[in-house]
């Protein structure tokens, strides 16, 4: 199904980032369990991964119910062994660069709009060699709130000149769901992965997609 009516000129799509575009779950646990270890925390990589969408820190609070200075400096920790041993590991789905390329070529404006630091999502998209693709790039510092506020998502909107009648809110969790559609971003595609399309849809996806190939039959006419 076609979603956007492409006689208009400039459509926007809105990508998070993690689990959407890039395979970069399984390294995020594993940084979060290795760290939580390091603090007698044992928790496994199957119990972190259903949290991954989330603001980090929140993760972190939710997972050790420490006070805040504890949590801050476990997050510090996380961040850093992410930063060293995971983060140029991340590598891009399947059909990934197809789609940002073909979108791109067909006029769409592109943004980010993710959890992860605004430096740690730059970095990430650098290394793949999209820059020039993004025209914004809204991490989880970026604005004062994360997803699932819609305030990052609005700033993106904004930063693109975008109608949000004739833009795409592209994610995998409810965090994704629930901005875009805050945002009043009116269409919106749940990838499937790390959560399961009732949830998604209980999020507000109008729109479920088995991978990014059929996100392209989506947005792309033939």
């Amino acid at each position: 199904m076609i979603l956007l009516n492409l006689s208009k000129k400039k459509p926007t799509a809105i990508f998070d980032l993690d689990g959407t575009l890039v395979d970069s779950l399984h390294g995020i646990a594993l940084a979060m369990k290795k760290t939580l270890a390091e603090f007698n925390y044992e928790v496994s990589v199957d119990n972190i991964l259903p949290r991954i969408g989330a603001p980090m820190i929140e993760v972190v609070e939710e997972l050790t119910q420490e006070k805040p200075e504890e949590i801050k400096k476990i997050y510090k920790e996380y961040l850093a062994l992410y930063r060293r041993a995971y983060l140029r590991q991340i590598i891009p789905l399947s059909g990934a660069d197809k789609l940002i390329n073909n979108l791109y070529d067909s006029h769409f404006s592109l943004a980010i709009v993710t959890n992860k630091t605004e430096q740690d999502a730059r970095s990430v998209i650098e290394a793949l060699s999209w820059s020039t693709k993004f025209k914004i790039i809204v991490g989880r510092d970026t604005k004062k709130l994360p997803k699932p506020h819609p305030e990052g998502t609005i700033y993106a909107l904004n930063k693109c000149n975008a109608n949000p009648n004739e833009s795409v809110f592209i994610g995998d969790t409810e965090y994704d769901m629930a901005a875009g559609k805050n945002a009043g971003v009116k269409f919106l595609i749940g990838l499937l992965g790390s959560r399961d399309a009732t949830l998604l849809e209980a999020a507000g996806a109008n729109q479920i997609a088995n991978n990014l190939c059929d996100v392209e039959k989506m947005l792309l006419p033939n």
